[in-house]
């Protein structure tokens, strides 16, 4: 009987020691994984020098360990027994006594001598972007918002609370320099603040604001810049939309770090006036299909969903003549503040330097030539010098 067990378990064995690479290799190949954000190895190529140095062999590691059969549901598992061992961090996410996901980070590091001279640069270049902008004959507003974490700062534990002196130091050079110039200043934080619930305004699942916080940072963006007009810009007020909700649950960022494993759900919400506004758009230099919406996967939704998530160049042409031209650029809590501001405009851009760098920010804006131009920026990255940080 004891033999007849070892056959079988040799036999079983043998088995998967042959089907998983012939599965691995013979089935479809997935080009990212949506769980690790990330794209996954391709199919090494052989070249005389990686043969020789040994690189060609370590790629088909590589390759065969993010291609290998059921690996997503090895992940899976993976998270799953995470989640249910006593301890707080699983895969750099912390589930707080709410359900919200918040990201895990090192203590703040502050070092003042450092960040003086860092943000004396930054300030130095706001304050030479307002006025170019201002010498151009245009409006230069600067638009602050918190990071999730900053709203669920209460639910972190103490012992790994990161500190917000160096947040609270580089947003207020930040908006102290703004004061030096003409430019009209937004700083969101104080706003989300005043409110019953900052939280109500956030995705407890993703670093970015929900939908009602993009509305209402819209809204005070555009009542902050009609001051300076002549003839505002038509602001949409919630009897003028129409809002949806998308039925699949929401994946985030964090989320998605424990493959949705999570007990609390969330749902993406937008809105699209009730007057339709016809108007077409380009990404990148190429004409695609107007929208501002588009949920990219059946199966989920997610933040990435606004304007198709984070694009270089977008130009939307709304061909109301006479409306203004707006330029709009930063990281990716432009994206649903982008699905409104465009029917109030002639002509809309959006730059996301981070991926765009075809012309700098001064020969943009002479070429463009944009009655408005709108910064956006998270306090996290205020002090900054990459990306949506050095555009100049």
């Amino acid at each position: 009987m004891r033999k007849i067990c070892n056959y079988i378990f040799l036999a079983v064995f043998g088995i998967i020691i042959v089907l998983v690479p012939v599965l691995s290799i013979s089935m479809p190949k997935e080009i990212a994984s949506l769980y690790e954000n990330r794209m996954l190895e391709t199919k090494p190529t052989a070249t005389s020098e990686s043969i020789l140095n040994g690189d060609y062999f370590a790629a088909w590691d590589s390759y065969f360990s993010d291609h290998i059969v059921g690996r997503t549901t090895l992940l899976k598992l993976y998270s799953g027994i995470q989640l249910a061992l006593p301890k707080v961090e699983v895969n750099n996410v912390i589930e707080s006594d709410t359900g919200a996901l918040l990201n895990v980070t090192d203590y703040e590091q502050f070092n003042i001598e450092f960040e003086k001279q860092n943000m004396d640069d930054k300030t130095d270049m706001i304050k030479n972007v307002a006025e170019y902008v201002e010498n151009s004959g245009a409006i230069y507003c600067y638009v602050g918002v918190p990071e999730q974490r900053y709203i669920y700062y209460d639910e972190y534990p103490d012992y790994m609370k990161m500190g917000t002196k160096l947040v609270t130091y580089t947003e207020k050079r930040i908006f102290d320099a703004l004061k030096e110039t003409n430019a009209v200043s937004v700083n969101m934080r104080p706003i989300f603040e005043s409110t019953e619930n900052p939280k109500d305004y956030y995705l407890a699942m993703d670093t970015h604001y929900n939908f009602n916080g993009a509305l209402l940072t819209y809204r005070t963006i555009m009542q902050a810049i009609n001051e300076r007009l002549e003839t505002p810009l038509k602001i949409y007020n919630d009897d003028e939309l129409i809002f949806h909700a998308s039925d699949k649950e929401l994946i985030g960022a964090q989320s998605r770090a424990i493959c949705n494993l999570q007990s609390r759900k969330e749902y993406i919400t937008w809105a699209e006036p009730k007057e339709t506004v016809e108007f077409t758009r380009q990404d990148n230099g190429a004409p695609t299909e107007p929208f501002v919406y588009k949920q990219a996967n059946a199966q989920f939704s997610a933040y990435g969903d606004y304007m198709s998530g984070d694009i270089g160049e977008t130009i939307i042409k709304t061909n109301q003549a006479d409306k203004l031209k707006v330029l709009m650029y930063g990281d990716s809590f432009t994206n649903p503040l982008e699905t409104l501001i465009y029917a109030s405009c002639s002509e809309f851009r959006s730059l996301d330097f981070r991926h765009y760098n075809e012309m700098t920010l001064y020969e943009y804006i002479d070429m463009y030539k944009p009655d408005i131009v709108i910064a956006v920026r998270d306090n996290l990255s205020y002090n900054m010098p990459e990306g949506n940080g050095q555009y100049c």
